[in-house]
């Protein structure tokens, strides 16, 4: 069974990218809306006063060849210019970036070489460190982004919170012990199985 997780990183900029776009999404409805109050007879009129379209459309009409001089010209075409850039560069900093988040674990580096640890001897530390527990039924452990998965199951109903509380310490006690960096230990409670009775022989 692979273990191998793939998570999507996000650009900085994604949040600026989300209200543009909700702005666009915004203007979209608005004249949507417009539309909608047109079709249903509203006056022409009152649908410009609220819009504005009108307004805009008889005022770009009005415009003169005469009025685009080289001053302005150059304003538009490197004001349009510069928009095309600043929104090609959103696009491409809002772009998921995938990657492997179970990745080799480098403890000391050097000029003769270095000590890696592999994600599954991490796992395999902390599944044996949970299993120290008496009431630990089946544990498997999982790498992540820079945190460790745990999915516990357990023997009895009453007292779960000790014993997840209990297999977070026993685990962090043996990162620690093999010399691994600290890292969150996510502790989760995937089942409950009884114990089995033994026959009296």
């Amino acid at each position: 069974m692979t273990r191998q997780r793939v998570s999507l990183r996000r650009g900085p900029w994604i949040a600026l990218v989300r209200l543009v776009t909700i702005a666009f999404a915004v203007a979209l409805v608005f004249y949507g809306v417009m539309i909608a109050l047109l079709a249903l007879k509203l006056a022409p009129s009152s649908v410009d006063r609220i819009s504005g379209y009108r307004t805009g459309f008889d005022w770009l009409a009005g415009l003169h060849h005469s009025q685009f001089t080289t001053h302005v010209s150059l304003i538009a075409g490197f004001g349009g210019l510069l928009i095309f850039l600043v929104f090609t560069a959103l696009v491409i900093a809002a772009l998921p970036r995938p990657y492997f988040t179970r990745t080799e674990v480098a403890l000391r580096r050097s000029e003769r070489g270095g000590t890696i640890v592999r994600p599954r001897a991490i796992e395999r530390i902390a599944e044996v460190a949970a299993q120290g527990n008496e009431h630990v039924m089946g544990v498997t452990g999982r790498l992540g982004d820079a945190e460790l998965h745990l999915d516990v199951g357990v023997d009895t109903p009453t007292e779960i919170a000790e014993v997840l509380a209990d297999v977070r310490q026993r685990v962090g006690e043996q990162l620690t012990r093999h010399h691994l960096p600290l890292m969150p230990v996510n502790v989760i409670l995937t089942g409950y199985e009884r114990p089995t009775r033994r026959e009296p022989s």
